[in-house]
């Protein structure tokens, strides 16, 4: 009777292992995500994979947003430059439009806002800023269809259609604001454009002969779908948490361990 109480005791815990293998808590526990004044933030170091998991929460809504654009010119490209695709800068990008702010403000407000408001003392919040000169969605569809108004025979005002009742063309935005100021940059309406351009030089967007690599391990996305997260984790750092894939490993070799004790109990009480 005792032995198979502990054999029991041992299954119930190797179901929990099994349950439980693989999570990594460490990014929402820490209180830098909660409390970012607290002075001992300014070592913390966000976790991409959680960052992006806040981009794909607003641009699995709102896929046309300037931001969602960025974030899928990014992760198809890994070769481009962090400071202008870090996930932080792609979130804050979303989360700093203030004419956007009727389609972010509740995701924003428990992602960018908690943690990179003006107390926080996370040195990423003040290096990985907005992408500059990147308009706001609104403003984008604004411009798009006064070009569109004035020339609708432009190659780039087949991308979008009128913008509908929120204000919003539902459409790479982005990619037709670039194809049409990249076709005729004197147009009176491309100066932010032209400006954004030549202080960034960011190739999806200014550069007409730009094409993402293929076969890069990433899914781009497609009128402006945010493309999936990258699946490997990437570690926490001031937090003192380990990897994913560290504690992957371990639950899996408790497991293992456990297996190797439940099936010699077995046979000891049978």
């Amino acid at each position: 009777m005792r032995s198979t109480t502990v054999l029991l005791a041992i299954a119930s815990l190797a179901a929990t292992v099994l349950a439980h293998g693989g999570e990594d808590h460490g990014a929402a526990s820490s209180p830098c995500l909660t409390n970012p004044a607290n002075a001992t933030c300014s070592t913390y170091t966000f976790d991409t994979a959680a960052l992006n998991k806040d981009v794909d929460a607003i641009c699995s809504v709102s896929s046309f947003l300037p931001g969602c654009s960025l974030s899928t010119s990014c992760r198809a490209d890994p070769s481009l430059p962090q400071s202008q695709c870090h996930p932080l800068t792609v979130l804050a990008t979303l989360c700093t439009a203030p004419e956007d702010k009727n389609l972010t403000a509740t995701s924003c407000a428990t992602s960018y806002n908690a943690y990179c408001g003006a107390t926080s003392v996370i040195p990423q919040c003040k290096n990985q800023t907005a992408f500059p000169g990147l308009p706001s969605g609104k403003i984008v569809t604004g411009t798009v269809y006064s070009i569109c108004l004035d020339m609708p025979g432009m190659k780039g005002c087949s991308i979008c259609p009128a913008p509908d009742a929120t204000g919003y063309s539902k459409c790479d935005e982005v990619k037709a604001w670039s194809d049409l100021c990249l076709d005729m940059p004197d147009m009176s309406q491309c100066p932010p454009f032209n400006a954004m351009c030549k202080n960034t030089a960011f190739g999806p967007f200014c550069d007409a002969s730009y094409k993402a690599p293929v076969n890069n391990g990433t899914a781009p996305g497609g009128n402006g779908t945010a493309s999936p997260s990258p699946s490997t984790p990437t570690p926490t750092g001031g937090s003192g948490n380990g990897s994913g894939a560290m504690a992957l490993t371990s639950s899996l070799s408790m497991t293992a361990v456990l297996t190797v004790v439940v099936a010699g109990i077995s046979s000891m009480v049978l």
